[in-house]
């Protein structure tokens, strides 16, 4: 069968070329991708191609995505490949190469379609504090449902139809208040990248358990050593911190300290405090 098409064959070996992020050299732009953008971000805004009659539907920008998605989740996210990706949804590679110039462009859909759209939060929800609460509790699930998520560089840039809106929903929760515009986007972003920070570290709490086990055993989480290791006369202070119950900290979760709301941790309770203070004094005459 021609590798060109877009029918299904047996799983080939990649020969081409690998570019930065491990796949080929970048080919011509797709119809319906908006010029004047980085390629990797251009493909997040590419119109769907009209689907082809056929005893198969073709491949799909979301489709891809989702294979994608569902390969790092199962496997880790150095398993992805266009190869492994291709081969998952019974197309060849080259077919794959049609849709996605590169794994640059695949991680990037992956982001986007991982993030998907925010939960809609109007005014009934509550105030301000309240609307960012009920959005911030909606990503947690996808954050934990997708480990590799945090980690991986292009979700900052990943400027996608996805991103986008809920950059939108999150700024819109501050609309009522007189806080500066600027303000109001700094202050959304300290609260997502603290949600990024949060995966990452329930992440390596967890690769850390793993590979203390796979050791031999022992005790793999951190606070727990620390309360083993410190000593009142070397580290009075956090002999202090440990007699308090500091370090105390269920098992799988990165702190014990209580929270406003259920699945807001204290480090997010604290930005929120802190963007209470904004609000207020912006308020002031």
């Amino acid at each position: 069968m021609d590798q060109h098409t877009d029918g299904a064959a047996r799983p080939e070996p990649d020969r081409r070329a690998e570019g930065p992020a491990g796949e080929s050299p970048v080919a011509p732009a797709p119809p319906g991708e908006p010029a004047g953008l980085p390629p990797d971000v251009a493909v997040l805004w590419r119109r769907p191609a009209p689907g082809r009659r056929g005893p198969r539907p073709s491949l799909s920008l979301d489709g891809i995505a989702d294979a994608g998605v569902a390969l790092a989740d199962a496997e880790g996210l150095e398993a992805v490949s266009m190869a492994r990706v291709a081969q998952s949804l019974g197309f060849t590679t080259m077919s794959l190469y049609r849709h996605v110039r590169s794994k640059d462009e695949l991680l990037m859909l992956m982001v986007d379609r991982a993030a998907g759209p925010p939960t809609p939060v109007g005014p009934e929800a509550g105030d301000w504090r309240a609307r960012l609460e009920t959005l911030l509790e909606a990503q947690r699930p996808t954050l934990a449902a997708h480990p590799w998520f945090a980690d991986l560089p292009a979700v900052l840039f990943a400027l996608g139809p996805n991103r986008l809106a809920w950059m939108d929903a999150m700024l819109a929760c501050l609309e009522d208040t007189q806080v500066p515009e600027a303000h109001k986007v700094e202050a959304v972003g300290v609260l997502a990248s603290h949600q990024l920070d949060w995966a990452r570290l329930e992440s390596a709490y967890t690769a850390r358990q793993r590979q203390v086990a796979a050791a031999g055993g022992g005790q793999g989480d951190p606070d727990a050593l620390i309360a083993r290791l410190v000593s009142p006369d070397e580290h009075p202070a956090l002999a202090r911190a440990v007699a308090g119950g500091a370090f105390d900290r269920p098992a799988g979760e990165p702190t014990a300290e209580p929270t406003d709301r259920a699945g807001l941790d204290f480090g997010t309770t604290m930005i929120l405090d802190g963007i209470a203070a904004l609000v207020a004094r912006s308020a002031r005459p």
